[in-house]
């Protein structure tokens, strides 16, 4: 399943996942690290529960300082959490 997930963020090209970490432990994916946004960090968790055996997905993503964070969608910066 880690593979799995790794290669499809890796390979979507609206997602930089070169700072994403992947890890599975009972069918269960964790994702950590930083991205760029508000929106990858969403595209991140739903590209991961695409992956047959996937049972729930844990997005512990942050969106790196000084990026906006998608704050202009939503009118609030991110606070963390799913």
């Amino acid at each position: 399943i880690r593979e799995d997930v790794s290669d499809l963020l890796m390979a979507d090209p609206y997602l930089d996942a070169s700072d994403i970490e992947v890890r599975v432990e009972n069918a269960e994916v964790t994702l950590s690290g930083t991205v760029a946004s508000r929106a990858e960090k969403r595209l991140a968790e739903y590209e991961a529960e695409q992956v047959a055996g996937v049972v729930d997905v844990h997005n512990l993503l942050r969106i790196r300082p000084g990026d906006r964070g998608g704050s202009e969608e939503t009118g609030v910066q991110n606070e963390g959490g799913r």
